[in-house]
């Protein structure tokens, strides 16, 4: 026994010995050409190592070396994409005996790693490899084999990566504390460990992935992996079918995340404290883009399904959906309205319209209800089309607080300067009085309300658009209970202050019922007249109304005067005499007045563009409004001047034959009114 241990041990020391003189008598910078002419064969890249290779003898070899540089893509520029200050490969000693390099550990220290794609999508990181033939061969090349080469581990530590979009020109930094990429062999799976930050935000990556042979003969690569950022998980698994080109997508992926303001850091931005949010499906690639189908997205208890694809064979990306929904809730989403002080209501601000030519969108969204900050849509259905610039929403219906909503809209962007507006809302037997913010103050019982919105503008702004104007607005409302005091509404308050200077019994009385209203604007090149199209008729008194608003400086005009109906018990002395409104859309005001202080209000400049309103206005006090009908009138169902009155009909003025000419609509009498309908749809 102790004759055999002898010879063991004789045997280690010789081997041990054997080993030590190979590595002492080669010369290991003997293979340094053959090993840069290698990579520059793999890769088609230009490749340089500053540094000789340095071999430290121990019972795992080290080879050391300082300045790995690895050329860009032809098309990237000449910044390299890969710098190494220093890496270190640790070598196994028993592959040495047969003249091959099995590396257990490769250490790469601070690369700098630039990642880029062109205009076409293609990345820098796709390789043309070559081998030169026609490199004469000498006696030392021929005697020279180049031994093969494993790699068990790769790690990388303190690392810069950096990727440049082509197509959007968005630049993305990564610092990586470490990767790690274990595998048992070329052709064994690889593991993989990054920890990193993006924008300060902890990342990390553990995954399970093909081996480095499949990938690099780009044939089918597994793909197994989690994913952390900050407080989101993700995961991936499937497998691509040729790697390389990232083609043959068979993955299915899932992205969780507590709410999404947990991603500020990592998306530069200020994001919806909306959560939790999970989305899941399945993502392949077609011959001209990709597509996700079993597509589910949560938020909280509420879930959205359908398909996605996209399109890159045109000039434009184009992406096309087909989502559902039984509950969708917006309202996370939606940021919380500011008490902003601004001048108009209309933007002057330019808008964004060359991001309509910048993608293609086929959109269908049905969504049993749709829940946001303002109101609870039921039975929503939205067809959108985005095409060349051109956007169409034709159409989106919905029934809200019991009345139905249809909605068809074109803005044709297709030029990138300006925009052409052409809209059609219409709302069938609304009721006013289920409107959250009716219910909320309890202003408002029943009223149900018909809307008619026709309007046509061009520009480059909101207030271009909104000032060019041709189109007509209807209101029309049946009967209902109104409370009596004064309310915040939104701005509304002008309108209802108004109404109440008007109304005899406010203060004697809680209610004031309502038997109908009507508000009817024409509008033309964004003057919204109206001529007696301001109606209201109560139990006791009617209300009509005349004047004009100037979409362009955002100027009002109104006039509103009292009638008492014959034999309901109103003292005629205790009306008064008219209600005007003027000042702006943003800072209105209601105030009592004759037609002179109506006509002193007016700027000289409104006064000319609207066609002579204090014409209009002193021909509505000087006539007879003792209409029993007055929303009739409004509506042009009824003559304008009433049977009973002694003024014998006069001509018109030109300036009142060119207040009748206006036509279409205006989308607004008064802050109060355009903000109602904007709560619509907000």
């Amino acid at each position: 026994m102790g004759k055999i241990l002898k010879i063991l041990i004789s045997v280690v020391v010789i081997v041990i010995a054997s080993l030590a003189a190979i590595i002492f008598t080669t010369d290991i910078n003997h293979y340094k050409p053959d090993v840069i002419q290698l990579v520059k064969d793999k890769t088609g890249r230009d490749f340089s190592i500053d540094g000789d290779l340095e071999l430290a003898f121990s019972l795992i070899p080290t080879v050391a070396v300082e300045g790995v540089t690895l050329g860009n893509a032809a098309w990237a520029g000449d910044t390299p994409m890969i710098r190494v200050s220093r890496f270190e490969a640790k070598i196994a000693l028993m592959p040495l005996l047969k003249k091959n390099i099995q590396v257990n550990r490769l250490i790469l220290i601070e690369p700098v790693i630039h990642l880029q794609t062109d205009s076409q999508g293609r990345g820098n990181w796709n390789f043309v490899t070559h081998v030169n033939e026609e490199t004469p061969s000498s006696t030392e090349t021929a005697s020279t084999a180049l031994p093969s080469l494993n790699v068990n581990e790769v790690r990388i530590e303190q690392a810069v990566i950096t990727y440049k979009d082509g197509q959007t020109g968005k630049m993305t930094d990564l610092k990586v504390s470490s990767i790690t990429a274990n595998s048992a062999g070329f052709a064994h799976p690889l593991e993989l460990v990054v920890k990193a930050s993006l924008n300060d935000s902890p990342v990390s990556i553990d995954a399970t992935l093909g081996s480095l042979e499949d990938l690099t003969n780009n044939r089918a690569w597994p793909v197994s992996m989690v994913t952390a950022i900050d407080k989101a998980n993700a995961s991936v698994k499937g497998q691509i079918g040729q790697p390389m080109d990232a083609r043959g997508l068979d993955l299915d992926f899932t992205f969780d995340v507590e709410a999404l303001s947990h991603l500020n850091n990592v998306a530069g931005a200020t994001l919806p404290d909306a959560g939790p949010i999970k989305v899941g499906g399945h993502l392949a690639d077609t011959a001209n883009g990709y597509t996700v189908s079993k597509l589910i997205a949560r938020l909280q208890q509420f879930e959205l399904t359908g398909e996605l694809s996209v399109s890159l064979a045109g000039e434009r990306p184009a992406i096309k959906a087909n989502l559902n929904a039984d509950t969708l809730d917006l309202s996370p989403f939606q940021k919380e309205e500011k008490e902003e002080k601004n001048d108009r209501m209309f933007s002057n601000e330019p808008l964004p319209l060359e991001g309509l030519n910048t993608v293609d969108v086929d959109l269908g969204l049905h969504a049993n209800t749709l829940i946001t900050k303002s109101l609870t849509l039921n039975n929503v259905n939205l067809a959108l089309v985005l095409n060349n610039g051109k956007l169409m929403v034709n159409p989106l219906t919905a029934k809200v607080a019991g009345g139905d909503v249809n909605i068809n809209l074109s803005l044709d962007a297709s030029d990138g300067k300006t925009a052409r507006l052409d809209n059609t809302i219409s709302i069938k037997q609304l009721e006013l009085g289920l409107l959250p913010v009716m219910q909320k103050k309890n202003l408002l019982s029943g009223g149900k309300t018909d809307v008619d919105i026709r309007l046509a503008g061009n520009g480059g702004s909101v207030s271009r658009i909104a000032g060019s104007m041709n189109g007509k607005l209807l209101i029309k409302t049946g009967a209902g209970r109104m409370a009596n005091d004064t309310v915040d509404l939104a701005g509304a308050d002008v309108i209802f202050s108004a109404l109440t200077m008007l109304n005899p019994m406010s203060e004697k009385e809680q209610f004031t019922e309502m038997e109908c209203a009507v508000i009817r604007f024409d509008v033309k090149d964004g003057i919204a007249t109206t001529d007696k199209g301001i109606a209201m008729q109560t139990q006791r008194i009617n209300i009509v109304g005349s004047g004009a608003v100037d979409l362009k400086t955002e100027e009002l005009a109104l006039a509103l005067k009292p009638v008492a109906r014959e034999g309901l018990g109103v003292n005629i002395g205790s009306l008064v005499n008219a209600v005007q409104i003027t000042g702006t859309l943003v800072e209105p005001s209601a105030g009592i007045g004759a037609e002179g202080a109506l006509r002193a209000g007016l700027s000289a400049g409104a006064a000319v563009a609207t066609g002579g309103l204090s014409v209009l206005a002193q021909g509505l006090f000087q006539k007879s409004t003792a209409d029993e009908n007055p929303c009739a009138t409004a509506l042009g169902e009824a003559p304008a001047q009433s049977a009973g009155s002694e003024q014998p009909e006069k001509k018109k003025s030109a300036v009142e034959s060119t207040v009748d000419t206006a036509k279409e609509a205006v989308q607004g009498v008064t802050e109060g009114a355009g903000k109602l309908l904007k709560g619509l749809f907000d």
